[in-house]
């Protein structure tokens, strides 16, 4: 369904030779606004105006005063807030949001035991509320777009070392992947739900439970914008055999679909995981469908291949570095021709999901890596967490910048209140000196989702309370079973 609206939508634009669908009306004008689009065609930052309309889209975006303006249409003064697209977290997981602090002086795979002691013992109902905080702090914090890597809901024992064979685990009763479809909607969150492929059954078996929960998707979230798709969550860096890859690509193949997988992350037996590239590479997979994930710990074999076949990756400088991951040098990266995404990660290995902060730790740390001020630029960061990612994701269309046809997922950051001091340079000031205490508002699809701290989408009292109660009984349960 969301195929065919596009091509009636693009064909619109080509037959009529407008930038926008002459039915949709205009219902909000942003003007006066400090406007920093991401749109390589106009620019860094202006003072200006946005038209939105009824879709929820962009109408006009140009500098100045609208040539006219109908009675009907709300006006919005901006004058002095800088407004740029809403962040995208390229790499997430949304159901880790009530599990921050733990495993705070152990790396991955500690981590992994720290909140496995708590998650084992959620119920699909809790993953459901969990998933809604992480969503909802998410879109306070102006991430408006997420790729989410969900939880299937499997109990399983992990290891320590990614060579090492785990014993086969125990599916819950769900619907665990529904429900934090459902969350995120709720919340009105944009997203990309993406789903792993537990070795639980036949290979036929597992194919059959993804292409069930794709066919539910589409079916129930086909046409809702804010559900952008679906994807594999790559899961080779922890499995054993090829099997795991030769899963991936047959799903991949079978329903079009995209695969992150999570690789070269860990500091752990990086010789074995760097021989599973190859498993992957057997399969014929590699290309701009697979986004290698964290992506760390590589050889200049493995950048040569990536290269060659169009393979992308998604950093996420956050939570590498709390995790004691590594650095991913994505300006040698980027230099070789490999599109880079960012993520937040989860907010329970990031803390806090603050996306100026992640700008800031990522900008500095390639700046002190190679000793170059200028090895990244601050124009070029914002891209990577905006644009950037939208491209690597191929939910460029949509959104990643402020552009016309585009969703109108925007936030509104006022540089004086508190006050930074005068605005120099914009988009500088924006990536350097803002934070979330500059946040003032955040818009998806022309509507606004957040004001000051406050949650217009979702009774926050109602979210608080959920949450305190299932921790509490997640709690006792887990301590009980010591």
């Amino acid at each position: 369904m969301k195929k065919i609206t596009l091509v009636l939508f693009t064909f619109t634009l080509l037959v009529t030779g407008c930038s926008v669908d002459q039915e949709d009306k205009p219902i909000v004008l942003i003007e006066n606004a400090t406007l920093i689009t991401m749109d390589d065609d106009m620019a860094d930052s202006f003072v200006g105006y946005m038209l939105i309309g009824r879709s929820g889209r962009i109408l006009e975006i140009a500098p100045g005063e609208p040539a006219s303006v109908e009675r009907k249409v709300e006006r919005i003064d901006m004058e002095g807030k800088l407004v740029a697209p809403g962040f995208i977290s390229a790499h997430s997981h949304i159901y880790m949001s009530p599990l921050r602090g733990l495993g705070h002086d152990v790396n991955l795979y500690g981590w992994f035991r720290a909140w496995d002691y708590y998650l084992r013992h959620t119920t699909a109902e809790d993953v459901y509320w969990f998933t809604l905080h992480g969503s909802l702090d998410f879109l306070r914090n102006g991430v408006t777009t997420a790729y989410d890597f969900t939880y299937g809901g499997v109990i399983e024992e992990l290891t320590d070392d990614p060579s090492e064979a785990q014993e086969v685990g125990e599916l819950k009763p769900g619907p665990f992947e529904e429900m934090q479809i459902k969350a995120k909607a709720d919340a009105g969150l944009r997203f990309i739900d993406s789903v792993g492929l537990p070795e639980i059954g036949s290979d036929d078996e597992i194919v059959q439970r993804f292409a069930d929960l794709y066919a539910w998707a589409e079916k129930e979230y086909g046409d809702d914008p804010l559900y952008l798709k679906m994807a594999v969550s790559g899961a080779q860096q922890f499995a054993p055999t090829n099997r795991t890859a030769k899963l991936e690509a047959r799903v991949m193949r079978e329903f079009g679909v995209i695969n992150q997988s999570h690789f070269l992350e860990s500091p752990n037996a990086i010789a074995e995981q760097q021989e599973k590239f190859q498993w992957y590479d057997d399969e014929d997979i590699f290309g701009p469908d697979f986004i290698f994930g964290h992506f760390i710990h590589v050889n200049d074999e493995i950048l040569d291949r990536v290269v060659e076949t169009g393979a992308q990756m998604s950093w996420q400088p956050t939570s590498n570095g709390r995790l004691a991951d590594g650095i991913a040098d994505v300006v040698k990266y980027r230099e070789l021709g490999i599109p880079v995404a960012v993520g937040l990660d989860d907010q329970s290995c990031t803390d806090v999901s603050d996306p100026w902060q992640n700008l800031r730790i990522g900008l500095y740390t390639m700046r002190a890596l190679h000793l170059e001020a200028n090895a990244l630029s601050v124009k070029d960061m914002l891209y990577l967490h905006t644009l950037g990612s939208a491209e690597v994701l191929g939910i460029d269309e949509d959104v990643g910048s402020l552009e016309v046809g585009k969703f109108a997922d925007f936030l509104v950051v006022d540089p004086r209140s508190p006050d930074t001091g005068p605005v120099y340079e914009p988009l500088a000031t924006y990536v350097l000196a803002m934070s979330l205490r500059n946040l003032k508002e955040v818009w998806v699809g022309g509507k606004k989702a957040v004001d000051g701290l406050e949650l217009l989408t979702f009774d926050e009292t109602e979210l608080r309370s959920e949450i305190d109660t299932r921790t509490d009984r997640i709690r006792a349960v887990a301590d009980s079973s010591k």
